[in-house]
């Protein structure tokens, strides 16, 4: 478990057993804002624009005391994300991203992920063939190709957003996005109005006048531009990762009436089965199947489940407002005695838990 610290520490702790004793630490000399791991590499993005590259000895051990510098820029800006997208490293530095090769250590490609120089690329989420990327105060999701940093598909959440909630639930605040995560074959957006929207990835996209913007990921799609997608994947092997354009439809988006107060902050999946006992829930169905015919016993081990946590200040129920939650969190707090005043229930830190169940690509 790597941990990086605002006053530029860099832990190193074991996720094995004696979780609390650090096993190597070392200062570096701006904040740590994003860490990431892939094939022997550890990339920690600083605040100052540079990108600290750790390996490991001969023996096996994480060196600390031996790393890497790279400098992706001037000094003050900083490296807001970072993906790992195939065995690559893409940051996001100012309106640029920076694709990153781990091992020889160099830009292998940079591209604008926006026009305007003073915008920010904020969050990446990657699968398949597509990253999805977000832009700071920007309520616009932009999807490029993990190959060929082809540009493909715009999403603007805000007309949706407003369209559910009207726009007196969300005062005078813009819709920006502020979390972003790929989990059980759905993206998941977080934005600074504490409102959680869900959108199932698919391999077609209709335009709304009838144009076709996607096909299946592994033939030539035209796009909106007129461009053409090389794709990667082979026409026999329609489950490899590398098959898969993660195309979004804001027809088939879910809001969440549960949400949090402020900013959702980050968004985390894990592997989780919590409600398979709920009774009638569509959940049981995978249990209920094992009992008959092959063909459902297949179908039932292909079944996944995921829990999908989110992170923020506080918690409301858009449906009912911001004024009438005082009894639902009685019960949380453990009685009306133990209930606070408003402003410190919008300073209480809040995780809200999905279940989702999915069948992989």
């Amino acid at each position: 478990m790597w941990l990086g610290a605002q006053n530029g520490w860099l832990y190193v702790h074991s996720a094995v057993g004696n979780w609390k004793k650090c096993l190597h630490s070392i200062k570096l000399k701006d904040s740590v804002l994003s860490l990431v791991h892939v094939k022997g590499r550890v990339l920690v993005a600083l605040a100052d624009g540079t990108l600290a590259i750790f390996h490991r000895s001969e023996d096996g051990q994480w060196d600390l005391s031996n790393y890497h510098l790279m400098d992706l820029g001037r000094p003050h800006h900083s490296i807001r994300c970072m993906a790992v997208v195939h065995d690559k490293v893409w940051c996001g530095y100012k309106n640029k991203i920076h694709v990153i090769q781990p091992k020889s250590m160099q830009i292998e490609k940079s591209f604008d992920a926006h026009p305007r120089r003073e915008s920010q690329v904020r969050q990446l989420a990657w699968i398949g063939d597509g990253v999805w990327v977000s832009i700071r105060l920007d309520s616009t999701l932009r999807l490029y190709h993990a190959h060929t940093h082809q540009h493909l598909q715009d999403v603007d959440i805000e007309p949706y957003v407003s369209k559910m909630l009207g726009t007196g639930k969300l005062g005078f605040s813009f819709v920006r996005i502020t979390a972003l995560l790929i989990g059980g074959n759905r993206l998941w957006v977080g934005t600074g109005n504490g409102v959680i929207i869900s959108i199932p990835l698919t391999e077609t996209v209709v335009l709304h006048r009838g144009q076709l913007l996607g096909l299946r990921a592994n033939k030539v799609s035209p796009t909106s531009s007129g461009g053409v997608i090389h794709v990667y994947g082979d026409d026999g092997s329609e489950k490899s990762t590398g098959s898969f354009i993660p195309y979004c439809s804001m027809a088939q988006a879910q809001l969440c009436f549960h949400g949090h107060r402020d900013a959702v902050k980050f968004f985390v999946s894990v592997p989780g089965n919590v409600l398979a006992t709920l009774n009638g829930s569509v959940l049981d169905s995978p249990s209920e199947g094992q009992g008959s015919t092959a063909p459902q016993e297949t179908e039932a081990q292909s079944v996944h489940n995921v829990l999908v946590l989110s992170g923020g200040e506080g918690y409301i129920d858009f449906r009912i407002g911001d004024g009438e939650d005082d009894e639902t969190e009685e019960g949380d707090s453990g009685g009306p005695s133990q209930v606070k005043p408003a402003l410190c229930k919008n300073e209480r830190s809040h995780i809200i838990v999905w279940q989702v169940s999915y069948i992989p690509e």
